[in-house]
């Protein structure tokens, strides 16, 4: 835990996130006084998947293929409207 002073945060702003960056926990003080922390956020998952990972992921519904080549083959005219 490193703890700074606002002052010195406005100064050296990129000295105090690289701290947060490297894992350490900056305790941001004024007057004296603890008033914020400043933490690296995790990193987390992509919220998207790629092509190569797509075709990694096993088929759960083994007629889905043949059920998406049959609806391929249709209009969407002939559904019908929405109820």
């Amino acid at each position: 835990m490193v703890t700074v002073a606002v002052r010195d945060l406005r100064n050296d702003t990129a000295g105090v996130l690289q701290k947060a960056r490297e894992g350490q926990m900056v305790v941001l003080t004024s007057r004296g006084q603890d008033i914020a922390h400043i933490v690296a956020i995790p990193a987390g998952r992509r919220p998207y998947l790629l092509p190569a990972e797509v075709i990694g992921i096993p088929q759960t519904d083994p007629g889905l293929r043949q059920d998406l080549a049959v609806l391929g083959q249709s209009d969407s005219d002939e559904l019908g409207p929405i109820q």
